[in-house]
């Protein structure tokens, strides 16, 4: 029977796509698309100050007609960040996330960033785990 993840560390998206306060949305957006990702944590001088997901490209920048060459990140991000140890459980995150009313968290290893984890991520696993077991039981 496959292991049910319980930390984070076992869920989590690494490494986790950065990008400078100073990058434009088109640059940030284009690099998104590539990666296939909903999120980019914003970084000052090599630490995560800050996260833009794409409802916030979509709702500050597209929706309001902004333009995307012209306008940072750091004009859009969402800060300060809710950071998690890698070592705290699932479960406690997801308390995290509904208190804090998100749907991602940054990821960190004592100082430094290691990933993040969405509410994606945890409904994936706990899918994953719960139909692995399943099966297991009817065997």
């Amino acid at each position: 029977m496959e292991k049910f993840p319980s930390l984070v560390a076992d869920i989590m998206s690494t490494p986790a796509i950065q990008v400078d306060v100073g990058t434009n949305i088109r640059d940030t957006a284009l690099l998104m698309t590539d990666k296939r990702i909903g999120s980019v944590v914003v970084t000052a001088m090599g630490k995560p100050v800050g996260i833009v997901t794409k409802r916030d490209i979509i709702m500050k920048v597209v929706a309001l007609c902004r333009d995307p060459c012209a306008t940072e990140v750091n004009s859009i991000m969402s800060a300060p960040l809710i950071m998690v140890s890698k070592d705290m459980g699932i479960l406690a995150a997801m308390r995290k996330m509904k208190e804090n009313v998100i749907t991602q968290l940054v990821v960190m290893d004592g100082d430094k960033l290691v990933g993040v984890v969405s509410e994606r991520d945890m409904v994936k696993a706990f899918s994953l785990a719960s139909i692995s077991s399943f099966s297991t039981i009817l065997r």
